[in-house]
């Protein structure tokens, strides 16, 4: 997997940018912000999602790791897309977009072009458990891992509460650790192994 790309930004367009890397030239299709934030000849580094099917290769670069995961987690949701996702958050920055997750504002998300109510709902349905925040902290989607990790200890084999498991994990978050890994810190955290 292409984790990520830096080089030189040789164009920028209203949907992709094109990076130079060490002599080969990326199309990466952006979100609307990340676009904003590069400029012809100078040095960029996008954070990259490659999707390979048999009729296309498509990457898609972000500005922020954190927002190539709430692209991640839009894809996981049945009635959307690679391309919707994008259309989502170049019409709703991140901090706004988890905003209407948590409010369940099935209006802002009908503001956006190609989204429906019921579509806007499914997104609601779906993503509204991967939302975590610890009290006085800004809601944040919850990573694969950080996911997995949360279902693990609120399973009865571990028995911790939601709201336990949540807080841990969050004290946790941007270590870069695997969901074993978060289970096990989380474990140590919360004083039992």
């Amino acid at each position: 997997m292409i984790d990520s790309i830096s080089g030189e930004v040789i164009r920028v367009a209203a949907d992709h940018a094109v990076i130079d890397t060490g002599g080969i030239a990326y199309q990466a299709l952006c979100p609307s912000e990340t676009l904003r934030q590069l400029s012809r000849g100078h040095e960029a580094l996008l954070y990259t999602h490659l999707i390979w099917r048999e009729d296309a290769i498509q990457l898609f670069g972000f500005a922020t790791p954190r927002e190539r995961e709430l692209f991640r987690q839009l894809l996981t949701v049945g009635q959307v897309g690679p391309k919707l996702a994008l259309q989502l958050l170049s019409t709703l920055p991140p901090d706004a977009f988890v905003a209407a997750i948590t409010a369940n504002d099935v209006d802002q998300l009908t503001r956006v072009k190609g989204v429906g109510k019921k579509t806007a709902q499914r997104i609601l349905i779906d993503l509204r458990d991967k939302i975590a925040a610890s009290p006085g902290e800004t809601p944040v989607l919850l990573s694969a891992d950080e996911e997995t990790a949360l279902k693990a200890l609120t399973s009865r084999a571990l028995g911790f509460t939601t709201r336990e498991a949540r807080e841990a994990l969050s004290r946790l978050r941007g270590n870069n650790l695997s969901a074993e890994q978060l289970v096990r810190r989380a474990l140590e955290m919360l004083g039992k192994r």
